[in-house]
């Protein structure tokens, strides 16, 4: 009857350790998952000082931006690292100087700085277990006009739109998907950059210095 009772406790405090290890080896997981996670990247501003400044003839030049983010899906421009719109202000920064007539002005307008986010089709149930499907793709856009006014009525205008695509696989991680956003939004800006100047050059020559 002792024995009984006695192998009734051992059996029970067996239990007892088994769980507390188990236990035990949880928290220990857990706190090794939080020393493995990786830090949160930073990134620079990207910048336009390198390429030499564009001059007009100018008095003023002004950057307005009348694109109204939504901040809610499909639009996602407002969780890049680095902003869109606030990138064509420090191009206007970096490249663009006014060094003319008091009496005419330069107007760069931003008409669009959006990047929408598009679910794709993807292989469920057993089959999909084992691929890595592309499952979102991501739409960014640059839509600006650049206007320039003088005192006696002569205008210029010029309008640029870059667009990049990109899709990313359903398993990508959130630096990954933040490192994306901010290498696409590098290389659309390039485009904007490249874009804006060649059609500066060729229909606004009257109001270069």
């Amino acid at each position: 009857m002792c024995n009984g009772k006695l192998k009734g406790l051992v059996v029970v405090m067996g239990i007892w350790r088994v769980i507390v290890l188990a236990g035990v080896i949880g928290v220990s997981s857990t706190l090794a998952g939080c020393a493995n996670t990786p830090d949160k990247p930073t990134y620079a501003e990207i910048t336009f000082r390198h390429l030499a400044p564009i001059l007009l003839d100018v008095g003023e030049i002004r950057v307005e931006n009348s694109y109204k983010s939504p901040l809610a899906a499909p639009n996602v421009e407002h969780e890049l690292p680095v902003k869109i719109d606030a990138t064509i202000r420090r191009w206007a920064s970096d490249r663009l100087r006014a060094v003319g007539k008091a009496d005419a002005y330069a107007v760069l307008t931003i008409k669009e700085a959006s990047v929408i986010e598009k679910p794709l089709k993807t292989v469920k149930g057993l089959s999909g277990f084992f691929t890595n499907d592309q499952s979102e793709r991501y739409d960014f856009k640059i839509s600006a006009e650049l206007k320039i006014v003088t005192i006696n009525g002569a205008k210029g205008l010029v309008t640029v739109e870059a667009n990049r695509t990109k899709t990313v696989p359903e398993n990508i991680t959130l630096n990954a998907r933040e490192m994306m956003y901010f290498e696409r939004t590098e290389v659309l800006l390039s485009d904007f950059n490249t874009q804006m100047e060649k059609n500066i050059q060729t229909y606004l020559s009257k109001f270069l210095k």
